[in-house]
């Protein structure tokens, strides 16, 4: 386990900046998931803490130690592209033992002895056996699913025991269900694992599944880090309230009156549509649109101000479009965002 600080770093590629003074931790043993739009600095940021890039200002400690200007291979990091990068040639087993074959040093800058070939056999069928691939080690990556593919490529990265796994968008070449998947399996991993994990991705629920710590970038700066459920219930910003799921920011007139008979400063009310429900004693809206989601239909209401909010009400009681009803919210403290935002 290794607890990683980035202290102001920035970083640009020719003069268009990518990154600037970006500062964060990440807690040894922990998962920290970095979430943004595309552009945002995300795989940009895992490159630097791997030593693939070098800041243009700022620093990089691992355990307090600077480690800005220490080059990749002594860092003790393990590396989950999202192209995987599995070798076609070797078997699972050969790519399982790759890096432990080519030999290490720590970061310490001690060398550090080359594992025996047991140690090496040990370590792979240690990995194998953590990620399920015990039965595939004999087979070649294109005899492999999608999903199987990805394990290999984690158990490759995990099997040197590094003190710091970085993974960028591990799961973007899964289809659909197939990552709904993994990820549930993921999860489990990495918590497992017990090293600290820096974790890249663009996939909300992802990142509220995999993360003990999330971290929010916009436009190459932090735009709020936190508890992953506390970002989603208070967020600092309307960026980050409308990135993290749907959203529905409604605006406090100057009296301090807001829709749903609510009070507050001025600027926008946070209303998430698993929120809203039916209530005798709520305000009257008017359904403008109605679409199935399975187990909740995506209802549109227009209260008699004009103001829309989106509900995520029960199929089987979800109104029709055009007929009025009365809606609440639930139980939760109101959560206000400045004017400024």
């Amino acid at each position: 386990m290794r607890r990683v600080r980035v202290d102001g770093v920035s970083y640009a590629y020719t003069r268009e900046p990518v990154l600037s003074g970006v500062s964060l931790e990440l807690a040894a043993g922990g998962v920290t998931v970095v979430i943004g739009p595309s552009g945002s600095g995300k795989s940009t940021l895992l490159q630097l803490l791997a030593g693939l890039l070098h800041p243009a200002a700022g620093s990089i400690l691992f355990d307090g130690d600077d480690v800005t200007g220490v080059p990749t291979e002594r860092r003790d990091v393990g590396v989950v592209f999202q192209s995987y990068a599995l070798f076609p040639h070797l078997s699972v087993r050969e790519n399982i033992a790759f890096g432990l074959k080519c030999g290490r040093r720590r970061f310490s800058l001690r060398r550090s002895r080359r594992p025996s070939r047991r140690q090496i056999e040990e370590r792979v069928w240690d990995a194998a056996a953590l990620l399920g691939l015990e039965r595939l080690l004999d087979r070649r990556p294109a005899q492999l699913s999608g999903g199987e593919q990805q394990r290999v490529a984690l158990a490759r990265a995990v099997a040197p025991r590094p003190a710091l796994l970085l993974l960028d968008e591990p799961l973007s070449a899964l289809d659909a269900r197939l990552r709904r998947t993994v990820r549930a399996e993921l999860a489990s991993l990495l918590r497992r694992l017990g090293t600290t994990v820096f974790y890249v991705t663009h996939d909300q629920e992802e990142a509220m599944l995999l993360a003990d710590h999330l971290v929010v970038l916009n436009g190459g700066r932090v735009e709020q880090a936190g508890a992953p459920l506390d970002l989603y219930r208070r967020p600092a910003t309307s960026f980050v309230a409308s990135f993290l799921g749907e959203a529905n920011l409604l605006e406090v007139a100057p009296d301090g009156k807001a829709p749903f008979g609510k009070i507050g400063p001025p600027g926008w009310l946070l209303v998430r549509p698993e929120d809203v429900t039916e209530d005798p004693g709520g305000c009257w809206a008017t359904v403008v649109d109605v679409r199935g989601l399975g187990p909740f239909d995506r209802v549109l209401l227009r209260f008699e101000g004009g103001a829309e909010v989106l509900a995520h009400l029960p199929s089987e009681t979800a109104p029709m479009p055009g007929s009025r009803v009365r809606v609440g919210l639930r139980g939760r403290r109101p959560h206000f965002l400045a004017a400024e935002e």
